[in-house]
């Protein structure tokens, strides 16, 4: 059952099932642990002891390190007094909301940032269907429809004494990324504007080089819609991502590097005081560590790696509750067709053939828990339609690669792959298919961000990769099929067309500027149908965004199952969490 923190007793077996391993002595004679699990860290009954491993040790050594096992004596006066919120979450590498796309800076991002509009809460839940005004109070559009007027809302502070949120600082924030600052990575999402005026203090004029369908959902708080102080981000320059400064609920008070991150309650937040006092971001990056926590109490909320069914299973077995927000992220391959051996398109067919997306969705994601994903822009996002991919067909794939010049297949030296989230459990599902055609995959699992780098420098062939982006066919075709986004490490590009695709650049630019809805559905459609030709992209599974949350410690006031949708990788509202006890 998920509580409170507890006295904990413990017994700690290695893994050689005959010898015990004793508490260091440097340990504090008041804490006692205590866990008993499986290898796979399932909680077992007081009578199932096993003879091995009873806490990976690795997540033994983080409850310590931290301090998250239980005290026998804990100190009741101070911290009984906060409402604090424990979140287990991997560590951001920055908080600078322009510069990463990861996802557990995605998430903490939210508690700190706003823009100009938000996702609109309508009966009851959070839809990506409407916007309302955040940071802005109203907006008026031209009748030729290229120039926004935004009016701001007055009185907004900035944390740590940084002043009134202005016009300026808008400008700022989005010209800091169309004029690609150093690390900032959304400016293609801000490609279509043409000058921004500053008018007074809280108004400001976007002109737009066309028409933009979408430019609302552009100003969302979300990745390039987040507002930054501008005197902040000057003052602190490359330090600024370690002192961020924004106009949410929470603000950032420290960071203690491998160990956590500690917001709090912004008191001249514009929406309103959150009830929550504190927020603690520790970095815990085991999810088995993860769910040893929610059972004793020490953590309130989980972002796990992957949630597969036994994670599901154990959170439903110790009472607590996982939070699913649609249509969430999407796994998928990336085909790079200008690498041999794959810039020939049998080669690209026989990789399809040989990739039984069915069966890796139901190892990783069982019955309800993803989807087999049908296209690759995801249900749900404007512009959508099934597609039709090359079947399960390890016969065909290897008759292709022999015409292709592969009767005996070919080897991938040095794959990277990240040890993180999903990707190393998809890969090695995949590469056990592959194998069995004849291609082989040489596997070096690496730190995610080393994953990151590694495939903006395009050191492999085909890239495996997942998100969530703002839910309209042309941001997300733009971020991963426009040839702007073709990654270059001589130039410094760091985007995600990891196909280094460039047959759907005129749809992409047609679609940006039709106003009748039907004809630009139609052009998305003709996107999709291309990509489909052309063979540079294999979608696996659509999987919703999952948390793992205690429900008696704390509480939300939207449907555990999909009642928002969430691209920010956590709670599009956290100042609506509420501690209970």
């Amino acid at each position: 059952m998920v509580g409170h923190p507890v006295p904990l007793t413990v017994m700690i077996a290695t893994s050689c099932g005959r010898c015990t391993t004793p508490l260091p002595a440097e340990l504090p004679s008041s804490i006692t642990l205590a866990h008993r699990s499986d290898h796979k860290g399932t909680p077992m009954s007081s009578h199932a002891w096993p003879r091995f491993s009873l806490v990976p040790v690795a997540a033994l050594a983080t409850l310590l390190a931290f301090g998250l096992v239980a005290l026998a004596d804990p100190p009741a006066a101070e911290a009984q007094k906060k409402k604090v919120l424990n979140i287990a979450a991997k560590e951001p590498e920055t908080l600078d909301p322009h510069t990463s796309i990861l996802g557990q800076t995605q998430a903490i991002k939210r508690f700190m940032y706003r823009g100009l509009a938000r996702f609109a809460i309508k009966d009851g839940k959070v839809t990506t269907s409407e916007v309302e005004p955040d940071l802005a109070e109203s907006w008026t559009l031209s009748p030729d429809g290229t120039v926004w007027t935004f009016k701001l809302r007055k009185g907004v502070q900035f944390h740590k004494g940084f002043g009134e949120f202005t016009a300026e600082d808008v400008k700022f924030s989005f010209e800091r990324q169309i004029n690609k600052a150093p690390g900032t990575r959304f400016g293609v999402n801000l490609g279509v504007i043409k000058s921004i005026e500053v008018v007074d203090p809280h108004t400001v004029q976007i002109a737009l080089k066309a028409f933009d369908p979408i430019f609302l959902l552009r100003m969302v708080g979300y990745q390039q819609g987040y507002i930054v102080s501008k005197k902040a981000v000057e003052k602190f320059g490359e330090q600024y991502k370690w002192n961020p400064v924004g106009t949410g609920p929470f603000y950032f008070e420290r960071h203690a590097p491998r160990e956590k991150v500690v917001l709090k309650a912004f008191d001249k937040y514009h929406g309103g005081r959150p009830q929550i006092d504190e927020v603690h971001w520790f970095d815990v990056p085991e999810d088995a560590t993860k769910l040893i926590g929610l059972e004793k109490g020490t953590f309130d909320l989980l972002y796990p790696e992957a949630v597969t069914a036994d994670f599901a299973g154990q959170v439903q077995k110790m009472g607590a509750v996982i939070d699913r927000r649609g249509p969430g992220g999407q796994e998928r391959f990336y085909i790079n067709m200008t690498k041999p051996p794959f810039d020939d398109i049998r080669v690209r067919r026989a990789f399809m053939h040989a990739i039984d997306r069915k069966a890796i969705k139901e190892t990783m994601y069982p019955g309800g828990l993803a989807r087999v994903a049908p296209s690759c822009v995801p249900p749900g996002y404007f512009g959508h339609i099934p597609m039709t991919f090359p079947e399960y067909d390890p016969e065909k794939a290897r008759k292709l690669l022999a015409e292709a010049g592969h009767p005996n297949g070919f080897t991938i030296k040095n794959y990277f792959i990240s040890k993180s989230f999903f990707y190393p459990k998809v890969l090695t599902l995949a590469q056990e298919q592959l194998k069995k055609v004849g291609i082989i995959v040489e596997l070096q699992v690496v730190e995610h961000a080393t994953f990151h780098e590694n495939i903006r420098k395009n050191l492999d062939p085909f890239v495996l990769y997942g998100g969530t982006r703002i839910t309209d066919a042309d941001p997300w075709l733009s971020l991963f099929f426009d040839s702007k986004e073709i990654p270059d490490p001589a130039t410094g590009n760091k985007g995600t067309n990891f196909a280094h695709y460039k047959a759907i650049d005129d749809l992409l630019a047609a679609g940006r500027v039709e106003r009748d809805v039907k004809k630009r559905a139609a052009i998305y459609a003709e996107a999709q149908k291309r990509i489909e030709r052309d063979l540079v992209c294999l979608p696996i599974s659509d999987v919703p965004g999952q948390w793992a949350r205690n429900p008696k410690r704390v509480s939300t006031p939207f449907d555990p199952e999909y009642g928002e949708f969430s691209l920010h990788y956590s709670y599009n509202y956290p100042e609506m969490l509420k501690i209970l006890n």
